[in-house]
């Protein structure tokens, strides 16, 4: 029965190598190829005779383009471990490394490796010399003079015509469905019109439609219902000459309804926004059990939407999350705190008693994935308040296209009431849950983001990550946290040395100090061996009791967080030990640190000195 199996799937592998014709029996015999791989394994030649196939195939979707390529990059770094790892493979993978490598690929690790592979074997392989004379053109510095240049075609056969002709033709038929899908109509006015709603209940968003008194004559005769745009260039072209519906929150059923939304005039904004409003307090407060929850999602989903399209928030939706947030602040959540982080026009006292105060509350409900996702949404709420106001390149006299809103009153207020109230809420929450690793990382990402708008605005501001950020994040098991604390410390004294202004300097001169402290006990820990030493200077672990200090002094605590001992290090000096790389040192494991995690080599270099 084995070797019958064994038969069925070469057969099958050989046709989908050699001909063109229709598999019937496909799935059964893929099955069988399975079946057969996992319970008795494949001698060297089927597995060849595979790894060319599928290899082929990928190859060839390469070259015509039916996959984006930056799909298949993304597992380079996998692609080049199982050449080296996967002897039986390796002839076949390193033929898509050869078309995946880019220049800035190439580095001094991989081309040791593949020099260490080449000497193994007693016999050149050709397919390894390819890869090194590759690598040689983009970066010679790298690779030694004697790798000669070899023609790819004695290593690799060009793909077999009949599978060539095979993707011609799925490029042909990708092309014909671009083309009929760029002139297809795209446009559904009615986004509710297949939601299950009671007979005698109006529906939440009505169908487009118009109302007209009197004769056609009187029409202007250029006018165009929304009916017969079917595409954005004849929504760019006829937008001006378009007749509105009646019911103008119909309008959000579509990205052209929010384009005719936006530049409507201010009478038809008006109507549109006083039924917005009546609509959700409608659909959440007063008639909320006549609704289903797919039509409450859509109303949040394409309110959102508009808000998006607009890059600003609606008034009246403001509002009503004020009055509903009041009393509710458990359903919907995800979706209301999208909407939460479009509220860039609304007033200082605004801002703390209808927004923050609701935020405040739902952080402390909620669960640890809901907090982090709060954090994200004060993160871009003060992004998109940047965005709006805070850059040069911002128009900030002209008014927003819809109902010509301002911006906010004081935007130097409003960042540093964000950021403190975002700061509370992220110290609460680490300790809430004893620093687990998502809510810092999230924290974590909330101060680099707040760094880069600061360092980009026209803002004096100058917020920086509170003591539990940066010292959460130096002790924890993970390096890329240990990588991202160094990164943001190397950020902020950056930024400081850009605020050369005297004037500046002497309104910053607590913070400068603050981050020369973290600077300082995080070298002190890393490169000194001291962080339990001088205690009294510092932050870090400044609360911890003498007595607790005494009682484990049998430990060696000041080597524990060192670059050659810390938990976040460990795992890489562990693996490299097993491969016989003595790392013994702080020369050794800073050697170590410049090519595995660089970051907290380069902030070693910058601060210790």
């Amino acid at each position: 029965m084995t070797d019958k199996e064994r038969d069925t799937f070469l057969k099958f592998l050989r046709d989908l190598k050699v001909k063109k014709k229709d598999y019937s029996t496909f799935e059964e015999s893929l099955g069988i190829l399975q079946n057969y791989a996992a319970t008795k394994g494949l001698i060297d030649e089927d597995i060849d005779l595979l790894a060319d196939i599928i290899i082929n195939t990928e190859l060839g979707i390469l070259d015509y383009q039916l996959i984006d390529k930056k799909v298949i990059n993304i597992y380079y770094s996998v692609f080049f471990y199982m050449m080296l790892k996967k002897e039986r493979l390796e002839r076949h993978i390193a033929r898509i490394i050869y078309v995946l490598t880019k220049p800035e690929d190439v580095t001094r690790r991989d081309v040791s490796r593949l020099l260490n592979l080449h000497q193994k074997y007693s016999k050149p392989r050709k397919h390894i010399i390819v890869l090194l004379s590759l690598f040689k053109s983009y970066k010679p510095e790298l690779v030694p003079e004697k790798i000669q240049s070899i023609n790819t075609e004695s290593v690799w056969k060009p793909i077999p015509e009949i599978l060539r002709l095979m993707l011609q033709d799925a490029k042909s038929r990708l092309e014909i469905q671009q083309t009929q899908d760029l002139h297809s109509e795209c446009f559904n006015w009615n986004v509710f019109e297949f939601m299950k709603t009671k007979k005698t209940v109006a529906p939440l968003l009505p169908p487009v439609g118009y109302f007209q008194i009197g004769s056609n004559i009187f029409k202007e005769k250029d006018t165009k219902s929304i009916f017969e745009i079917s595409s954005t260039e004849e929504l760019g072209k006829l937008h001006l000459s378009v007749e509105l519906p009646c019911n103008a929150i119909s309008l959000l059923s579509n990205i052209a309804g929010y384009h005719l939304l936006t530049f409507a005039d201010f009478h038809y904004q008006s109507r549109f926004s006083y039924n917005l409003y009546n609509t959700l307090i409608r659909a959440f407060i007063l008639e909320n059990e006549k609704f289903s929850t797919e039509e409450i999602n859509k109303l949040l989903d394409i309110t959102i939407e508009f808000s998006q399209y607009m890059q600003q928030d609606i008034l009246v939706v403001n509002r009503f999350l004020d009055e509903y947030l009041y009393f509710n602040t458990g359903e919907y959540q995800s979706k209301l705190l999208v909407l939460l982080q479009w509220m860039t026009s609304v007033s200082i006292s605004d801002l703390q008693e209808k927004i923050l105060v609701h935020v405040q509350n739902m952080f402390y409900e909620s669960t640890l994935s809901m907090k982090c996702e709060i954090i994200r949404t004060l993160k871009m709420l003060i992004t998109n308040l940047f965005v709006s106001q805070a850059f040069e390149e911002c128009s900030h006299k002209t008014p927003a296209p819809f109902l010509g809103q301002g911006a906010v009153d004081n935007l130097e207020e409003a960042i540093p009431i964000l950021t403190k109230t975002s700061k509370t809420l992220i110290v609460s929450g680490l300790n809430i849950h004893s620093y687990d690793i998502l809510l810092l990382s999230e924290a974590l990402s909330f101060y680099e983001e707040i760094c880069i708008l600061e360092n980009r605005s026209t803002v004096m501001s100058f917020t920086l990550a509170p003591p539990a950020v940066i010292y959460g994040g130096f002790i924890t098991k993970h390096c890329a946290i240990l990588s991202k604390i160094c990164k943001l410390l190397l950020r902020y004294r950056n930024r400081s040395l850009q605020l050369k202004n005297r004037k500046v300097q002497k309104l910053y001169k607590k913070k400068f100090n603050i981050i020369s402290i973290y600077a300082q006990d995080i070298v002190e820990a890393l490169w000194y061996d001291e962080p339990f030493k001088k205690r009294s200077n510092m932050y870090f672990l400044r609360n911890v009791p003498t007595r607790v200090m005494e009682d484990l002094k049998h430990c060696n605590l000041n080597c524990l967080l060192n670059i050659g001992n810390h938990y976040a290090i460990l795992p890489y000096k562990c693996i490299l030990n097993k491969t016989g790389l003595s790392i013994n040192t702080r020369e050794a494991a800073m050697s170590v640190a410049l090519y595995y995690y660089p970051t907290v080599s380069e902030f070693l270099d910058i601060f210790q000195n």
